[in-house]
């Protein structure tokens, strides 16, 4: 029997040793090092590295880049590259985090911990030799001496009943998860709306630019009928130098519509992340000419209704606000008693030679009486938080009517618009031959050639502007009506 209670000591000796000496190892690794938890790591976000990104994304291999670029293309490619879509699929994540630390308060603690202590303080000194068992009827209580003792504990704690606060924090943190979740669908529909709307300008610009091209032959050829009819004593130099000036500012409209149409080129390579190369530029002349030509069927207060329900903004308002009375239920909570258990084994030993055993379990009800207001201090506070984020909502959905309205006015406008430059178009071009017409047979001066070629002009751009009005018109109208959130590639534009 006495073997066995020895093997048993040295068993325990040895287990308790190297627990020992592991964490005095960590603790001696953990202080000689300036960082011992994380690696030396690099500045945040170097130009360098973002140019090579940039470079890497332009020039990946195997992309199909020999084609020009659709608009379901355009809006896939921008749905993977955008970086605001990341971020808020990394708060989705720390989100989720956020539940799973609330649900890890409903189970119990395991702790295991060492230690150390050295004194001559005689209340000490005495609680060092009873938990030893090492106490004598002869030991001097005024003078025990100097008393070192090694403690090793393990304990479980667990929280029974804290007034329903762990649940409704469980339920809040569900909460914020559904909110950034309908935060990711809300920013889908912007980016979606704000890819198509940025698309239609790109494609207005390039078509612009065919406009000025058409403009500047037209000045071209009424330039040189001008220097024809001056070279037969039928016209003035004064005709041909403003025919010449016509001509020089119809080409600096078309310098305009290139720059215009780089620019919104620009604008849709920051929604792609990446540059856009020659062979992905789409070519006019476009076909537009089939778009729908009718204002929306429904009236303004349905598509308010539609917005309202279908828009993941109010959704994510809906989960704050459900997430805010969860808090309030959890600093209501703190009004009830709570009820925690514990129970814990320690092994105490003067030099790790042998050790003596002792254990505790208990249970413990408390009830806080008076914080001096603290706790209803907390509720106030969640309450109002509520009430904020409740005003928050009614303002979005203020926000929502508005922009549905003016999206819907927008719609019936850009409708109107391109019937009326489709015959405003089709009587400038009529009215532009029969003048260069009467102008080569010397029956009109070369103010009314000069007029009538502005009219076409505008006449041109009026009508290339209506026809991509109306698409851009209508995409910001499903954007107000959330139709984008979901948007799942060919069929949706």
């Amino acid at each position: 029997m006495r073997k066995r209670a020895a093997s048993r000591t040295n068993v325990r000796y040895r287990s308790r040793s190297s627990l020992a000496v592991l964490l005095i190892v960590w603790m001696v690794a953990a202080c000689g090092s300036q960082n011992p938890l994380w690696p030396a790591e690099t500045p945040p976000l170097p130009a360098d590295r973002l140019l090579r990104g940039w470079r890497h994304i332009s020039e990946k291999p195997g992309s199909d880049r020999s084609s020009p670029l659709t608009l379901d293309q355009t809006i896939d490619e921008a749905l993977r590259a955008s970086p605001e879509l990341e971020q808020i699929r990394q708060r989705i994540d720390a989100a989720g985090e956020q539940v799973r630390q609330v649900e890890a308060s409903f189970y119990p603690r395991l702790i295991l911990g060492e230690t150390f202590n050295t004194t001559d303080n005689p209340v000490y000194a005495l609680m060092n030799i009873i938990n030893q068992r090492r106490l004598q009827p002869d030991v001097n209580f005024n003078k025990p001496g100097r008393q070192q003792n090694f403690s090793t504990q393990a304990a479980v704690q667990w929280s029974l009943f804290e007034g329903g606060g762990r649940f409704a924090n469980r339920s809040a943190a569900l909460y914020d998860r559904e909110s950034v979740a309908s935060d990711l669908l809300a920013v889908r529909n912007r980016l979606v709306g704000t890819v198509t709307a940025t698309y239609y300008h790109w494609l207005q610009a390039l078509d612009f630019i065919g406009v000025a091209e058409r403009s500047l032959k037209s000045a071209e050829t009424d330039e040189q009928l001008g220097e024809a009819r001056y070279r037969a004593e039928m016209a003035l130099p004064s005709e041909v130098a403003r025919l010449k000036a016509r001509t020089a500012a119809v080409r600096g409209n078309l310098v305009t519509a290139r720059t215009g149409a780089r620019r919104l080129q620009a604008a849709l390579e920051r929604l792609l992340a990446r540059p856009i190369e020659p062979d992905e530029v789409p070519h006019p002349p476009f076909e537009v000419e089939s778009e729908p030509t009718e204002p929306p069927a429904e009236t303004s207060d349905g598509l308010v209704r539609q917005a309202l329900i279908r828009r993941p903004e109010l959704a994510a308002v809906r989960a704050l606000i459900e997430a805010a009375r969860g808090r309030v239920r959890a600093a209501q909570g703190e009004l009830w008693p709570r009820l925690t258990s514990g129970a814990w084994y320690q092994w105490d030993s003067e030099n790790f030679s042998g050790s003596a055993e002792s254990w505790m379990i208990n249970l413990q009800a408390t009830w806080s009486l008076f914080e001096g207001g603290m706790t209803l201090s907390k509720i106030h506070q969640a309450r109002v938080q509520l009430k904020e984020i409740e005003a928050r909502g009614r303002q979005v959905a203020l926000d929502i009517a508005l922009e549905v309205h003016q999206a819907a006015l927008a719609v019936e406008e850009a409708t109107e618009k391109v019937k009326v430059a489709a015959e405003q178009k089709k009587w400038a071009e009529k009215a532009l031959e029969e003048v260069r017409h009467q102008y080569r047979n010397q029956v009109v001066t070369v103010d009314a050639l000069l007029q009538a070629a502005v009219a076409w002009n505008q006449a041109e751009a009026s009508y290339t502007a209506a026809v991509f009005d109306i698409r851009i018109a209508r995409a910001l109208l499903r954007k107000a009506l959330g139709d984008f959130y979901d948007w799942m590639g060919t069929g949706n534009g």
